[in-house]
C-alpha cells in the first residue's frame, strides 16, 4: 500500500470517528419522578444502554424473577421520533418509532410488530421502564 492510499484510509477512518461522536447529544437530566408524574419528552432524548443489574433488582423489588439472561443493547431516542438500537454502542440502526402518550406512557412501534406501552419513571438518572405484566427495564444514560 502506497503513502497516498495510506493517508486516504487514516482520513477517511478519522471521518468516521468524527461523525459517530458528533451524533451523540448530552442528554438532558431528568429529575426523580414517581409513576404518574408529567415527563418531558427532551428527559428521553439521547443514547440509553440496557441495564442489566438495575433491571434484576427492580424485578426482584417487584416480585418478579430477575432478568439474567438480558443481552447489552444501546438504544437511541432521536428527538424526531426515529428509535435506533446498537449490539455495539457505534453503529446503530433504525428500529421503529417512539413516543411519549399520556403523562408518562412510553409507547416503542418496532418497524415489525405491535406497538408496546411502557411506563416510564426516573430514578437517579435511570430510566425505569414498566410493561403491561409489571416487569421492569431499566436504561441508564451512555454516552
Amino acid at each position: 500500500m502506497n503513502k497516498t492510499n495510506s493517508l486516504r484510509l487514516a482520513c477517511l477512518a478519522f471521518a468516521l470517528l468524527l461523525s459517530a461522536c458528533a451524533g451523540s447529544k448530552k442528554m438532558m437530566e431528568a429529575p426523580d419522578t414517581v409513576p404518574g408524574d408529567k415527563l418531558s419528552e427532551a428527559y428521553l432524548v439521547g443514547n440509553w444502554c440496557t441495564d442489566r443489574e438495575l433491571t434484576s433488582k427492580a424485578n426482584r423489588d417487584a416480585g418478579h424473577s430477575g432478568m439474567l439472561n438480558m443481552r447489552p443493547l444501546f438504544w437511541r431516542l432521536k428527538q424526531d421520533g426515529e428509535w435506533q438500537v446498537s449490539s455495539s454502542g457505534w453503529l446503530y440502526e433504525n428500529h421503529g418509532k417512539w413516543s411519549l402518550r399520556g403523562l408518562d406512557n412510553l409507547v416503542l412501534e418496532r418497524s415489525k410488530g405491535e406497538p408496546v406501552n411502557y411506563q416510564a419513571s426516573f430514578k437517579d438518572l435511570a430510566l425505569y421502564l414498566k410493561n403491561e405484566e409489571g416487569e421492569f427495564l431499566v436504561l441508564s444514560g451512555c454516552e
